[in-house]
Parts: structure tokens; sequence; C-alpha cells
């Protein structure tokens, strides 16, 4: 029995679903790191291993005490209990070596501009405004970002919050249904941007607020579509 076969087995045999398993997984894996049931149908079927942080926690939730016990068993001759031991020995030392232990994934940090003035997703507020603090992000700010902007008011909700600070991308122009960060008369708004064939509207995603139409003599421009 192969590796993955027996990964399968060894569920099945404790009545463990995918779900579950990985459930179980999550208690023994390193701060930060997840499983998911895709990624273990995945080793079930052989088309992709187990890094060894995720071998020990799977072979933990399924109840074996050593990782070698689930992945080092093959058909044919089998090893004693102290090749087993020796087999323990040979992980713990490479597990001490940088080159074989899987490491932490590195913070990509990058700074972008926030613009101190509120944008607002309310009654509107002046965005119009060269002043800006530099933040440290991370990946989790989508790459396109070019700046971010503080909302205020809660017209934009529930995709966005008071006080949420949304990311944008700089802009002149913004497709139909876009995202955007506007000046309308001299107020900064983020609104959703509406074209149809009565005119130009700015739309909160919050019921509550009534569309904002943007008049032939307004003076209007968009600033940036965000981007998260």
């Amino acid at each position: 029995m192969s590796w993955n076969e027996r990964i399968k087995a060894a569920r099945e045999a404790q009545k463990l679903t995918r779900e579950q398993t990985v459930r179980k997984m999550r208690d023994y894996l390193p701060a930060g790191k997840t499983a998911a049931a895709r990624t273990l149908v995945a080793w079930e079927q052989g088309d992709s291993e187990p890094k060894v942080t995720q071998a020990i926690a799977l072979a933990q939730a399924l109840g074996y005490h050593e990782v070698s016990e689930l992945f080092s068993q093959a058909d044919g001759p089998q090893l004693n209990r102290l090749g087993m031991d020796r087999l323990e020995e040979y992980r713990r030392l490479l597990l001490q070596s940088d080159e074989f232990r899987e490491q932490p994934a590195v913070r990509r940090l990058r700074t972008l501009p926030v613009f101190l003035q509120p944008a607002s997703a309310g009654t509107g507020q002046w965005l119009d405004d060269d002043l800006a603090e530099e933040m440290e992000v991370d990946d989790a700010v989508p790459a396109r970002a070019e700046f971010g902007v503080r909302l205020a008011g809660d017209s934009m909700s529930p995709r966005f919050a008071d006080g949420q600070i949304v990311w944008a991308r700089k802009a002149e122009q913004a497709e139909n249904g876009e995202i955007v960060l506007c000046v309308l008369n001299e107020q900064g708004y983020c609104k959703k941007l509406k074209y149809d064939a009565d005119g130009v509207y700015l739309v909160s995603l919050n019921p509550a607020y009534e569309p904002i139409p943007v008049q032939e003599n307004d003076e209007f421009r968009i600033a940036g579509v965000v981007v998260g």
C-alpha cells in the first residue's frame, strides 16, 4: 500500500471526513499555518506531498505517534522498532537544518500613502488634499493598490465600514459599476459609479442613502478605483 493510499485508509478507518481531518490537523500545525480539504484530496490521490509540518500534523490527527509510521511503510520488508526509532532520529536531525526544515512564509512589506482627510461614505467630505502619511503594508493589501483613504460614514456598508481604509489604484476614468474615490464639487466620496440613460450617479451600497446625481455643470473627477 502506498503512502497516499494509507492516508485515505487511516482516515476512513477512523470514520473521519476530509473536513474533520483537516480541522484536527490545525490543532497540531504551527501558528499561522492551515490546511484545506482540497489539499488532503491531492495527497490521497498522490498528486502532491505534504510538507514536513503538514505530515507531522496529519499523522497526529490520524492517531499516529510518529510520522514515520504513516509515511515510511511500504509493501515488502518493514522496519522493526529499532529501525523506526532511527528513522525518527534522522527526521529530527533534518529538522535542525535550515536546508531541510520548512521555513515560515516571509512577509513582504511595502509603504503606501494614506491620505489624512477622509473620503465620505456618507454625505461628502474633502478628499482633494496632498497631506498623506506613509503606512507599511503587507501582502494583505492588493498589489495594484497605489494609495489609501480612510472612510467616514456608513453609506458603503456592509462592504466597507466607517473608519476603514480603502485601497485604490490611481485612475481618471472608471467602468460602470466600479467603486471609485472621486471629487464632486470639492467634496470627496467613495461610491459605486453608475452610468445609465439618465446620466451619471454616485451610488451607496447602503440602501438607506439615495444615489447622488452628477449634474452637467458639476465639477466632477475620479481620483482612483478601489481595489480592496
